[in-house]
């Protein structure tokens, strides 16, 4: 079965916005923050809003080409291996945001200061999102797999 031109770009678009953005939030948007910010809670507070609309358009990037994956025309191996990307992508970043941000926020002292656990949970979140930018890559990179172009 023929799969119209205007699905795949689609599909092209949908996987540009997510792994685009969360390359363009999270290496160079939220370090930037840090960098030219002189108060490190506002530029946590700018960072933690973007990371929260990127985790928003994950869940609906991720869910849309789960979605698109199952008529793509790609071997079975290869749709495996996106729909694995795409739910272990959505997972880690939703770990990060509404899983270990709150525990990030309570390991605050009075004062807004990280406390003990901060860092520790800082870097776990971040370990999240290299993980998810990471399979980003694969994923993208997986979508031109087609054994049978003829499929399209």
């Amino acid at each position: 079965m023929k799969r119209p031109v205007s699905l795949r770009v689609g599909e092209s678009l949908i996987q540009t916005l997510w792994v685009g953005g969360l390359w363009t939030v999270g290496y160079i948007a939220a370090p930037t923050l840090f960098a030219r910010l002189d108060d490190t809670r506002l530029a946590g507070s700018l960072a933690g809003d973007m990371f929260d609309i990127m985790a928003w358009i994950s869940i609906a990037c991720g869910l849309l080409l789960l979605f698109a994956e199952s008529g793509s025309g790609r071997p079975a191996g290869i749709r495996r291996l996106r729909r694995w990307l795409i739910s272990g992508m959505m997972t880690c970043l939703a770990l990060g945001v509404w899983g270990l941000r709150p525990w990030m926020q309570a390991a605050r002292l009075a004062d807004g200061s990280p406390g003990d656990n901060f860092a520790l949970l800082h870097g776990i979140s971040a370990s999240f999102y290299l993980v998810a930018s990471l399979s980003g890559i694969l994923l993208v990179a997986s979508a031109s797999y087609r054994v049978n172009p003829s499929a399209e």
